[in-house]
């Protein structure tokens, strides 16, 4: 059960989004302007370009980081599951230039940095995080 969902809001998602999808629909539509309908539109090498182009808004639609009972799902380059137990510590560094929160696993590694305004509902984490893990001070 998904306890709280943390990403950018609905609006900015989809307007990033379109954003993106944007040059695509007008490439498309000066092909079709151009040519009119054709098999050409259906051009493998045409495809894959369109594809690759839109790798950007399918990354925007889908970032975020799901609060779980028992751990943390970031979805920031990769979906990743991080169980509380195999987490460390954190650290919120909340100056005025700053505002980074930043989560350490086992064996001192990184597992987690973002800013606090990329995150739709920054308390609820702060707050799963202080329930379930060792608060750090100052970063080392």
């Amino acid at each position: 059960m998904v306890i709280s969902r943390h990403r950018l809001p609905h609006p900015y998602r989809l307007g990033l989004t379109g954003l993106w999808l944007l040059p695509i629909g007008v490439l498309l539509l000066a092909l079709l302007l151009g040519n009119g309908l054709s098999p050409a539109l259906l051009d493998p090498r045409l495809l894959l370009a369109f594809g690759l182009m839109a790798i950007p808004a399918l990354y925007i639609w889908h970032e975020g980081i799901d609060i779980l009972p028992h751990g943390l799902v970031t979805r920031i380059h990769w979906p990743r599951y991080h169980a509380y137990d195999t987490l460390d510590n954190w650290y919120y560094d909340g100056r005025a230039g700053r505002r980074v929160l930043t989560i350490w696993g086992q064996g001192g590694r990184k597992v987690l940095e973002c800013r606090a305004g990329h995150l739709t509902d920054f308390p609820s984490l702060l707050a799963a995080l202080k329930a379930n893990l060792r608060y750090r001070n100052w970063p080392t």
